[in-house]
């Protein structure tokens, strides 16, 4: 069972060795030395990529403020379209109003009442009666509701 578990494992093997890495050791010996100050033209590269970032942050500031004066005056266009809907509504409402007045005082006024009656063929009537009812008999309990068999004594009492 010995040889089985070292047959597996690499390291008993002698060929087994990792190769030396040519990159680790020529990377080791190339070093960079930063030697005096930026050229003028890093400072200049730099100067014009923060110019550009700067002019790109005005541009996206520029943009959202447009973006939300459109929807301001959008706002504004609509509340000013729905009121003079709605005024125009109001105005045809006064009109309507003002106009079922005029009827009603005309419907109501004696003569045009007396020319609707000479136009139906009414007349006053010849004799006046009075009708006489007898007393309700109609009980209602503490709740409000119709009470059935209250009603019923009163009715028998009412008859006999």
């Amino acid at each position: 069972m010995a040889t089985t578990t070292s047959a597996y494992r690499l390291d008993t093997f002698p060929l087994y060795e990792p190769a030396p890495r040519e990159d680790a050791q020529r990377r080791a010996d190339v070093r960079a030395v930063r030697t005096g100050s930026e050229s003028a033209s890093d400072s200049t590269a730099q100067l014009l990529v923060t110019a550009a970032k700067l002019a790109a942050f005005v541009l996206v500031v520029v943009a959202v403020l447009s973006f939300a004066r459109i929807a301001l005056t959008n706002a504004a266009v609509a509340t000013l379209i729905e009121s003079d809907t709605l005024s125009a509504q109001i105005e045809e409402a006064r009109a309507s109003g003002v106009s079922l007045e005029m009827e009603q005082s005309v419907l109501t006024s004696p003569t045009s009442l007396k020319s609707a009656v000479k136009r139906l063929g009414m007349s006053a009537p010849a004799e006046v009666g009075t009708i006489v009812l007898d007393p309700d008999v109609v009980v209602l309990d503490e709740e409000g509701s119709l009470s059935l068999s209250a009603s019923l004594k009163n009715a028998v009492q009412a008859q006999g």
